[in-house]
């Protein structure tokens, strides 16, 4: 069993799964707003890949109903808008062959409710380099967001990680990224600096959409500033993370007071025609080999001082036999998967 503890005025559920589910019974608006937060991560990958007709399988395995399978299903079918900064985007918003393909994921992810307060989110992690061909896709990283009024159009979010993405780059290294929206990916938002939004810091040693080294850690910290409101991105290779640049508050509806919602975790994406990828170091938790790790998850606090993640987290985990992730055990957990699922 597991209890939830946030700020002192946010939401607190506790105790075992009879209360949690008590709890929700009782506000069945707050649960749809779960669920919508829990399948948002499968929409944010989406845009990481073409959304041509997306055939989604296996579904979720936990939390699995029929409105969270339809949520997922209308996230994968919805018309993406273009963002013409290259190709594959425009293959997003469906201009580009029809095609469809397969999607896993593996991530925990906490909603604390309408009025949870969260400012930021610290991890390490571990990148791995792996050949990849076009119409593949891995991705590892942490989500911030808020889920605005519960209408999918008005959730915010940046998210910020890894991927190998051979038809965004063209080639097969690991990249940093960074993505946000505000209106739930409807017309809003890019990759890395490919449209107005992400704005560079001073003197800054890598820009997001950089290639990064693989068999090393990488420390992301997206943290909202006190000061100037301004949710910052910060990335440390082997070492203490320094800032890398911001999304402007005023890009921002509901997360520019703060984020009621994160995540972290990984996705995968092949074409139809072809197999999946590897997920982290392409090593099930526990099978033979190292697998991928978060460490020193942490929670940011409003003024900028941190707390150690120590309880576990809700996952969503689309096949465990394939893509997997662990409880979390002294702020932190072990991810990933070899790939070749179908």
């Amino acid at each position: 069993m597991c209890t939830y503890h946030t700020h002192t005025s946010d939401l607190y559920i506790g105790g075992s799964a009879e209360n949690i589910v008590l709890f929700i019974l009782k506000h069945p608006k707050m649960a749809k707003l779960s669920l919508f937060l829990q399948t948002m991560h499968v929409f944010i990958f989406l845009l990481a890949h073409p959304n041509r007709g997306v055939r989604l399988y296996p579904v979720l395995q936990e939390g699995n109903n029929s409105l969270q399978q339809d949520m997922v299903y209308s996230l994968a079918k919805r018309k993406l808008p273009s963002l013409k900064s290259n190709s594959l985007e425009a293959k997003f918003s469906g201009q580009g062959n029809n095609s469809s393909g397969v999607l896993y994921y593996a991530t925990h992810d906490l909603w604390g409710g309408p009025d949870a307060s969260y400012y930021g989110l610290h991890v390490t992690t571990d990148v791995y380099s792996h050949e990849l061909k076009r119409g593949q896709l891995t991705r590892s990283g942490i989500w911030v967001g808020h889920s605005g009024d519960g209408r999918k159009s008005r959730y915010n979010g940046v998210s910020v990680g890894w991927h190998i993405a051979p038809e965004k780059y063209g080639d097969s290294h690991p990249h940093l990224f960074t993505y946000w929206t505000r209106d739930g990916y409807e017309s809003t938002g890019c990759y890395n600096m490919d449209c107005p939004g992400f704005i560079a810091a001073s003197g800054a040693t890598v820009t997001p959409g950089a290639r990064i080294n693989p068999s090393s850690k990488v420390t992301l910290r997206v943290l909202k500033d006190d000061q100037s409101g301004h949710w910052w991105v910060y990335y440390g290779f082997n070492g203490v993370p320094t800032a890398v640049g911001y999304y402007p508050q005023s890009l921002f509806t509901y997360m520019a007071k703060k984020a009621n919602q994160f995540s972290f975790g990984g996705f995968v994406f092949a074409e139809r025609a072809l197999p999946t990828p590897p997920l982290g170091s392409g090593v099930l938790p526990g099978g033979k080999g190292r697998a991928a790790s978060f460490t020193d998850l942490r929670l940011i606090e409003w003024d900028g001082r941190s707390s150690p993640i120590m309880k576990d987290l809700p996952t969503v985990i689309s096949n465990n036999k394939c893509y997997s992730i662990t409880p979390i055990v002294n702020s932190g957990c072990f991810y990933g998967g070899p790939g070749g699922c179908v």
